[in-house]
């Protein structure tokens, strides 16, 4: 076991000294990016949100609590609670229970036991975004170099592994959200299955105990491994033991059954859910956008039907481009969901990495154009444009 795991440390380090080596010139903006994560993780406090304050407070309440936290309110844990949303001022979420899984309540309860938390916390998510953009690159490399890359889209993609590096910055080391920590599972659920490791689904399962929607992936390792009975089979069992190992603690709690009652009736929770500048729902252009998104991923999944101008079902070809689902499951999670907001939109940089070169291109452009849009209704309907630019001026 130490061995194993002093392979895997030996080669991440070969990795990032690889992924400094070919990015070349770019290098330096590469340790830019990673001195604005450390330095706007130190002087920054959230600015819109207050799940990084809020999930702190549960670290801290485990060591006194345990895992009774999933029952218990922060009025209950805390008469004196005080945590309030930035933009509003108004008490977050003061009447409902810890709404994450064990690894990330795990996470807390460790994060809280370390010197200086709220500066620690912010410095290990942007570790794991400095993780998660080798990564991206790692993965693009080596499916360009299937698919024959050329210098373009090495260029590609550099870019988009630093573009992710970019967009964090105000996600990890200004708001704390742990976004980082979900890409991750993504990544290396995908980076084990590139090299036939079925310890693919056991990332899966481990996600699912950080953030149910590491799920999504699911998916698109199912379709690859269609033609494998017994493949399929293993993974599967990689999944579900982990699923059952990790949920033995939330039986000591009413967690599952509150946890589909909140989902069940949110609508009465809708006044403890105060960051509204935030929620994607919100921001309309980027709403109508993603809808847009979704109808051209259908019809790039489903073109295999379309033959010589004439509808022939070609389930194989379906299949094949299996690599559609994930992201299709999550552009309609995004739709469905009322409280979906922009951090979420960083998962699609994981799953954006699945897609063949051609494929990859298209969905980014959109993609691109959607985030922009998204970006400038957010600053209009949290700061209004004549602030912002006052700002400037």
């Amino acid at each position: 076991m130490r061995s194993r795991l002093q392979c895997i440390v030996n080669e991440g380090i070969k990795s990032a000294v690889s992924f400094t080596h070919d990015l070349g010139s770019l290098k330096y903006i590469f340790f830019l990016l990673i001195s604005l994560h450390l330095v706007l993780g130190v002087f920054f406090l959230p600015l819109f949100s207050s799940d990084f304050e809020r999930n702190l407070f549960y670290g801290e309440a485990f060591w006194k609590h345990g895992f009774q936290v999933y029952d218990m309110t922060p009025l209950e844990i805390d008469p004196g609670y005080s945590i309030g949303d930035p933009t509003s001022g108004i008490l977050s979420y003061p009447n409902t229970t810890f709404d994450y899984p064990t690894l990330q309540l795990l996470f807390w309860v460790g994060i809280a036991a370390l010197p200086f938390p709220q500066i620690t916390a912010k410095w290990i998510l942007s570790i794991f975004d400095i993780f998660n953009t080798i990564l991206i690159f790692e993965l693009l490399k080596r499916f360009s170099r299937n698919e024959n890359g050329s210098e373009k889209s090495e260029l590609f993609e550099k870019g988009f592994a630093l573009s992710y590096l970019l967009f964090a910055i105000p996600f990890s080391a200004i708001e704390g959200q742990s976004t980082s920590i979900t890409i991750f599972f993504f990544l290396i659920s995908i980076a084990l299955y590139s090299r036939n490791n079925q310890a693919s689904y056991l990332a899966v399962g481990l996600g699912f105990h950080w953030k149910y929607v590491t799920l999504l992936i699911l998916p698109y390792l199912l379709v690859k491994d269609i033609g494998s009975v017994k493949k399929m089979l293993s993974g599967l069992g990689y999944l579900v033991g982990s699923l059952i190992l990790l949920s033995f603690p939330l039986f000591y709690s009413q967690f599952i059954l509150s946890y589909f009652s909140f989902f069940g009736n949110l609508s009465q929770y809708s006044g403890q859910i105060p960051s509204n500048p935030l929620l994607i729902s919100k921001l309309y252009i980027s709403s109508i956008l993603s809808t847009g998104m979704l109808l051209l991923g259908i019809f790039f999944w489903l073109k295999p039907v379309l033959r010589n101008k004439k509808i022939s079902f070609d389930i194989q070809g379906i299949i094949d481009r299996g690599y559609w689902i994930p992201l299709l499951l999550l552009l309609l999670f995004l739709k469905i969901y009322a409280n979906s907001f922009p951090w979420y939109w960083m998962w699609f940089y994981s799953l954006i990495v699945i897609l063949p070169r051609k494929d990859r291109r298209l969905f980014t452009k959109l993609f691109a154009i959607t985030f922009a849009f998204g970006l400038v209704d957010f600053v209009d309907m949290t700061v209004g444009f004549e602030t912002f630019f006052g700002f400037f001026s």
